[in-house]
């Protein structure tokens, strides 16, 4: 016989509450997102993808200018392996967290 989980007892008003602090940590960070397409388009400049990159705007900028990154996904290996392309987002949000704390002040 398999155990069910516990009943939660809350009211309409908690539920609410818990429902929306789950929506709000599911959010993507923005300036998390922007660094992830920085990081992203320096790889595809490193890689040279504007050469073969399939989107037209691209070819003709001769720099990764779409947020597709199509040119990355038809490379044989990776530029950089999955972790550190998050070492190095999580470097610049830190970096840009940091620069904001002191021109606020």
């Amino acid at each position: 016989m398999t155990r069910r989980p516990p009943k939660r007892f809350e009211t309409a008003a908690m539920r609410a509450e818990r429902l929306a602090e789950q929506a709000e940590a599911a959010m993507p960070d923005p300036l998390a997102e922007r660094c992830l397409r920085a990081v992203r388009r320096g790889m595809a400049a490193h890689s040279r993808g504007a050469r073969r990159c399939r989107m037209k705007a691209c070819k003709r900028a001769r720099a990764c200018v779409s947020d597709s990154f199509a040119c990355l996904a038809m490379l044989r290996r990776p530029v950089l392996p999955w972790v550190d392309e998050q070492i190095a987002v999580d470097g610049m949000v830190q970096f840009y967290q940091d620069r904001g704390e002191r021109d606020g002040e």
